[in-house]
């Protein structure tokens, strides 16, 4: 069956849409429709590969057929375990993870669900939220663990890098895959998931921010994780423990 080759895994509001639009200007680049599949997060998963496996036509000059899942990258769960589900079906496939400083990614979902009204919009939110893995999502260092036990191919990327250069950041990504890059500059220069529109559209009176003791909560919770995930990616993510 033609199954992928490469996931982008994660992380959730991590600009894992930018780069699923940017790979699919490349012609050595197949993406599924739509983005996100979930296809490892459904129990039976095993018993629907055919129906998977069609998001992915065989295509002539294709490198590499991918999905963007950016809920794959979690830890075992009630609903099962991922990573190993993906090390069962796909051993051999690219998996690239971007990870987002945890306090900034829980304010975008946290601004995302009031969009789909699943929380009740706030202009200042003092909410520890639990529910919908909003603060288990950021748990980057735990994650990123279990995942290599599975699956130790994980590349991991920095949504900082990709906010200081889009160009670099992409190139980066081909290179690690071994792709020569065939997608120009200007071709990279566009936005997904625009604050600007969202407010607009919501019509909302401000942007919803963190209060200042929320952020401070945050930034005690994610510490350690955030050391052991500085040792896992040798990474300096000093900026990230500055509240």
């Amino acid at each position: 069956m033609p199954l992928p080759n490469l996931l982008i895994a994660g992380a959730q509001k991590s600009a894992t849409t930018w780069l699923h639009q940017a790979l699919r200007k490349s012609a050595q680049f197949q993406a599924s429709k739509p983005k996100e599949l979930n296809f490892f997060l459904d129990p039976d998963y095993a018993a629907k590969l055919d129906s998977y496996a069609a998001h992915f036509p065989a295509r002539d000059g294709v490198r590499h057929a991918y999905e963007s899942s950016p809920e794959y990258f979690r830890l075992p769960d009630d609903r099962g375990d991922v990573a190993a589900r993906i090390a069962e079906v796909l051993p051999d496939a690219e998996i690239l993870v971007i990870l987002r400083n945890p306090v900034d990614r829980y304010l975008s979902a946290y601004t995302h669900h009031m969009m789909k009204s699943r929380y009740p919009y706030a202009p200042e939110i003092d909410v520890m939220e639990s529910s919908r893995n909003m603060l288990a999502f950021g748990l980057y260092g735990a994650i990123l663990a279990h995942w290599r036990k599975v699956l130790p191919q994980v590349r991991v990327y920095f949504f900082d890098d990709f906010v200081a250069d889009k160009s670099a950041f992409f190139s980066t990504i081909l290179g690690d895959l071994g792709v020569a890059r065939d997608v120009a500059d200007a071709d990279l220069d566009f936005a997904v998931n625009a604050k600007a529109r969202k407010f607009k559209k919501n019509d909302w009176p401000e942007m919803p921010r963190l209060s200042d003791g929320l952020r401070a909560k945050l930034h005690a919770y994610y510490q350690d994780d955030i050391a052991l995930l500085e040792e896992q990616t040798g990474r300096n993510l000093s900026g990230w423990k500055a509240a």
